[in-house]
């Protein structure tokens, strides 16, 4: 039987991107089978792997018979595969897989009775039914894979927006350490206003002290005086050392506040970058929907 090659059907729905659909084309055809072709319909499947797809063409003929689909000389073949919109009775699949650039092939002929083929003229209804359940099996892988596709962007989308509250984080916590550090550095310095003030004090107090101990004769004053003294020593002493830690904290504060605002615009870019990355992520995701969208209307 010399093969035929009518368009009846195509679903053609393609797009300029990589993330647009592509068309599901079905159409009359052959299949070769020991040397001979026998009336069958081809379909286009596009993006979909060869190995998803002949996994689970074999799975779908399975379904419901005990039959098992052989393998021979690059042909699929199942005898009473049951397939209730097409026959009430068992039919006879054989088909071809073929790996075709960016589409997977599918070759189908089914035998209703011995050497009697689903095809144009003597089965039209049946012919209509076996181009339906080819369709709906070429729409399942498609979904399958442009669903996996969806997942993977937005899995990304969540990514960057994670990415996104991440940055924000950062640079809140950054304008946090410059609030608390210039709060510490105001009140260290008022601070070591009033510790200077009191030191320069306790300093004069001291040199006068001293100098009235010297002249003061051995005695209950000159002993009294004596521990003034020391009390006023003690006294600088701790002042030295407050002046000594605000003075740190001091510094400290003033590399923290000049750290964080250099660090500052680098969040607030990554931050702007992430939120560009945000809007073209969701442009993505957005054409994936799109394409899942007019896949379900094939």
């Amino acid at each position: 039987m010399k093969p035929t090659f009518t368009l009846l059907l195509a679903f053609v729905l393609s797009g300029l991107h990589s993330s647009a659909q592509k068309p599901i084309l079905i159409y009359d055809g052959s299949v070769e089978l020991g040397g001979n072709h026998y009336p069958g319909i081809h379909v286009a499947i596009p993006e979909v792997p060869f190995e998803a797809v002949q996994k689970n063409w074999i799975k779908t003929m399975e379904s419901g018979t005990k039959s098992k689909a052989v393998y021979d000389k690059g042909n699929w073949t199942l005898f009473g595969a049951n397939i209730s919109s097409v026959s009430p009775t068992p039919v006879n699949i054989y088909s071809r897989i073929e790996n075709q650039d960016s589409l997977v092939r599918l070759l189908v002929a089914m035998e209703l009775r011995k050497d009697d083929f689903v095809q144009k003229g003597s089965h039209e209804a049946e012919l209509a039914s076996v181009k339906e359940y080819l369709k709906q099996f070429a729409k399942g892988q498609y979904l399958d894979l442009v669903k996996a596709q969806l997942k993977a962007e937005e899995k990304k989308l969540k990514e960057v927006e994670r990415n996104f509250r991440s940055y924000g984080k950062q640079q809140s916590r950054l304008e946090r350490t410059i609030k608390s550090a210039e709060k510490t550095l105001n009140a260290e310095q008022e601070a070591l206003v009033t510790s200077n003030t009191e030191l320069n004090s306790v300093t004069v107090e001291l040199a006068s002290q001293t100098m009235q101990f010297n002249e003061l004769a051995e005695g209950p004053a000159r002993e009294e005086r004596a521990k003034y003294l020391k009390s006023l020593e003690k006294r600088k002493k701790q002042i030295t050392r407050a002046i000594s830690k605000s003075e740190s904290k001091i510094s400290k504060s003033e590399n923290a506040i000049r750290d964080a605002n250099a660090q500052l615009p680098k969040k607030e870019n990554l931050q702007g970058e992430a939120k560009d990355d945000i809007a073209d992520q969701q442009a993505v995701v957005q054409q994936y929907r799109d394409k899942l969208a007019k896949i379900e209307q094939y």
